[in-house]
């Protein structure tokens, strides 16, 4: 059983309002608002660990590696979201961030793929944003969690025509260690205009005005749709306050579509990566990357 409840109806809610959605929108900016968090009743709950296993996919709208959804019938698409839960579940991820996940929509089988995921993968708390509604299509981004989702927003970044809209979503997650109270982390799952550089670097300035006021350990996941954005953030000098880091190439590129790296995980200075992986399964036409975080001494 599903329930659905508004984080408007809860003080952690409130101040996550304030402190991710700017009192002054930024000029240009496209529309953020809270969103619902998702519960599934049967669903378990992970046991408190000091590491926390997370994970980034774009699932391509669950099509795999077929050239476009369309042709894909809605039963096969069932069964590529059902092999994406099963990734999920073999290595042991507590939090997943999804790109082009579609709500029901005509050109994917006409159901939740974020729900469907989440069931079969037995996670208790998700969350999804659609950024884009093409008549026959609705989608966005979307976090699953098997940690508790305690407050919940969205942007949609300003429009770019001709490409279609884009944005992301942010989950205040409990992280549950043994013996000690749970940490509040602000995770983020990100997509990223393919088409312009120019469309991309303003995305960033509008994620950064979003995030800039927060103090929450951060994970940052997605697809940025570039080689050198993620990087450019991270090396971004004495701008780069909250010590956004990730996992250098060294002897893998982490290459997550065809020969690119574009999908990312980039995490705060509280936080440092324990491993770094990129997926060789077939999920969709990107892998998954992977990582397993743990707290700074």
């Amino acid at each position: 059983m599903r329930n659905r409840f508004s984080p408007a109806k809860n003080i952690l809610a409130s101040i996550f309002f304030l402190t991710a959605c700017s009192a002054t929108p930024v000029e240009n900016t496209g529309a953020s608002q809270l969103l619902a968090i998702n519960i599934i009743d049967n669903a378990a709950a992970s046991a408190p660990s000091n590491i926390l296993k997370v994970a980034s996919l774009n699932i391509a709208h669950g099509r795999g590696d077929s050239l476009n959804q369309l042709l894909v019938s809605s039963n096969t698409i069932q069964e590529n979201l059902d092999s994406i839960a099963d990734f999920l579940q073999k290595h042991d991820v507590h939090v997943a961030a999804l790109q082009e996940v579609d709500a029901p929509s005509s050109w994917s089988g006409k159901f939740d793929h974020a729900e469907h995921i989440a069931t079969q993968a037995n996670y208790r708390w998700w969350i999804q944003a659609s950024h884009a509604s093409l008549g026959i299509a609705d989608y966005g981004t979307a976090i699953v969690s098997s940690m508790p989702i305690t407050a919940a927003g969205q942007l949609d970044f300003t429009p770019s025509p001709p490409t279609a809209g884009k944005g992301f979503t942010v989950a205040e997650v409990q992280w549950q260690r043994p013996g000690v109270n749970a940490i509040t982390v602000d995770v983020v799952s990100l997509h990223m205009d393919f088409s312009r550089k120019s469309v991309r670097e303003r995305q960033v300035e509008e994620l950064d005005q979003t995030l800039k006021k927060r103090t929450n350990p951060l994970i940052l996941m997605g697809d940025f749709n570039s080689e050198v954005l993620a990087e450019e953030l991270v090396n971004s000098g004495p701008e780069n306050k909250r010590r956004l880091h990730t996992w250098p190439a060294d002897s893998d590129p982490h290459y997550s579509y065809k020969k690119k790296r574009l999908d990312w995980i980039i995490i705060s200075g509280e936080l440092e990566f324990v491993d770094y992986t990129t997926a060789k399964e077939t999920l969709s036409d990107h892998h998954a990357v992977v990582a397993s975080l743990r707290l700074r001494d």
